[in-house]
């Protein structure tokens, strides 16, 4: 393992993957957390946020690039879609509106999204 395989962009995916399991242990609307009642989108933000906390592993695991390289686009449109959705969500929100955690999670997955993304353009 050498960490220094690792770029400043995917220690930032990791730590916005870190963010997002915190923001779904918060509470998103009514004052109850996400995991508290969880949906698909609960499960699929999990899903995401696990694989963006282990990139910089990979990373640094990985005696190729091509693993890496992979691993990050396949990241990216999934990021990008969960934002996506997340804006759908913050658009028409429900009676009470939201709270802390789906407000961390929508800017961790947006700004997790551009890091994948800066990521990606730099192995180009």
């Amino acid at each position: 393992m050498n960490l220094r395989r690792v770029h400043p962009a995917e220690w930032l995916v990791g730590v916005f993957g870190l963010a997002i399991i915190a923001a779904l242990i918060l509470p998103w609307n009514g004052g109850e957390a996400a995991f508290e009642s969880p949906d698909l989108l609960d499960v699929l933000l999990l899903l995401i946020a696990v694989m963006a906390a282990c990139l910089p592993l990979v990373v640094a695991s990985s005696a190729r690039t091509n693993v890496p390289i992979v691993y990050e686009t396949t990241l990216w449109p999934i990021s990008l879609l969960l934002g996506i959705v997340l804006l759908a969500k913050a658009v028409f929100p429900p009676d009470g509106g939201f709270q802390s955690g789906f407000w961390l999670a929508f800017a961790a997955t947006l700004a997790m999204s551009v890091s994948v993304w800066r990521s990606v353009i730099r192995e180009h």
